[in-house]
């Protein structure tokens, strides 16, 4: 039976006691994510929390490691502590498949596959390519050099010609995030059928701009004349994941505006340049075009997806 979720603040709800995912938690999430040097943007405390209405996720500590549980998908994040071993990685997944969870482990380094090649005998190992990240070098983002990205800078130069007025906007401002929740709300009564993923993250950018500051988030507007008005086309949201990266959100751009998504990229990165080394521009949900994109802007690394399925213990460990 499943373990009742219980309100046993840190640290002393060791598992299998439970407790649900609270902005309290802020610090605690964040520290390890910091600490432990995390590239993933899953570990990101603001990520965890703007998806919790949509994953439900619980924490717990196992041997002093940090436990995410995300109990839509039932899996646990790669805990994150000191001294991982394969015994006790083991001993956490017969733990929870005793308590009625899969004992599946996703986003987990390379490293630790590398370490524990014995993984396989317990695990099925799997590579999710369409939720691997996409981590780029925040200094190659701003200068756009090289041939590979000469296409980049014609397409913010032709913007440039186009729009020499265009404005720049923080989101710290009230006026400027109703501005972005009505682009969404505008885009999203523009599908004729909205899928179930972009009715709940259009759920969740509203609830990342309506708490923006409590979290904290951090993110830009980009604004141009329309006759006699501003008009918004475009904005990103973004968050510190750790002492070098950056985790972007969320962009949404008007397609129409000609070399906005090039400019919303470059004007981040330029917002982000002097803050961190590296920019989590997350996965491409292996959608051709999205994948397309992303690399065409040359990542310094995409970082895997690995998922261990838990197909239990053939003996004692």
């Amino acid at each position: 039976m499943k373990q009742a979720e219980t309100n046993i603040p840190y640290p002393q709800n060791q598992y299998p006691l439970l407790k649900s995912l609270e902005y309290s938690d802020r610090e605690t999430v964040s520290s390890y994510a910091d600490k432990y040097n995390q590239f993933s943007c899953e570990f990101s405390f603001a990520s965890l929390y703007l998806w919790d209405d949509i994953y439900h996720y619980k924490l717990s500590f196992f041997n002093d490691w940090l436990v995410v549980l995300d109990t839509r998908n039932d899996y646990i994040l790669m805990p994150m502590g000191d001294n991982i071993t394969l015994s006790g990685l083991l001993k956490l997944s017969t733990s929870l498949k005793q308590d009625g969870y899969s004992g599946d482990i996703s986003n987990v380094p390379p490293d630790i596959i590398e370490r524990y090649p014995e993984l396989s005998h317990y695990y099925d190992i799997e590579n999710e390519r369409g939720l691997a990240e996409y981590i780029y070098s925040t200094e190659k983002l701003v200068m756009l050099s090289g041939k590979k990205l000469r296409k980049k800078k014609n397409h913010i130069s032709q913007f440039l010609r186009k729009y020499p007025d265009y404005q720049v906007r923080p989101m710290d401002s009230i006026a400027v995030r109703k501005d972005c929740i009505s682009m969404i709300e505008s885009m999203v009564a523009e599908y004729q059928t909205v899928s179930n993923s972009i009715r709940e993250e259009a759920i969740v950018i509203r609830k990342g701009l309506e708490s923006f500051n409590s979290i904290p988030l951090e993110g830009i507007a980009i604004y141009i004349k329309n006759d006699t008005e501003n008009k918004l086309i475009g904005f990103a949201v973004y968050s510190r994941l750790n002492r070098d990266i950056y985790t972007i959100h969320f962009e949404k751009v008007n397609y129409s505006y000609g070399g906005i998504a090039q400019i919303i990229n470059w004007e981040t990165a330029k917002v982000l340049k002097d803050k961190c080394r590296y920019i989590n521009r997350e996965q491409d949900l292996g959608i051709p075009g999205l994948r397309q994109a992303k690399l065409s802007y040359e990542p310094e690394l995409i970082y895997p997806a690995n998922y261990l399925s838990f197909k239990g213990l053939a003996s004692n460990i």
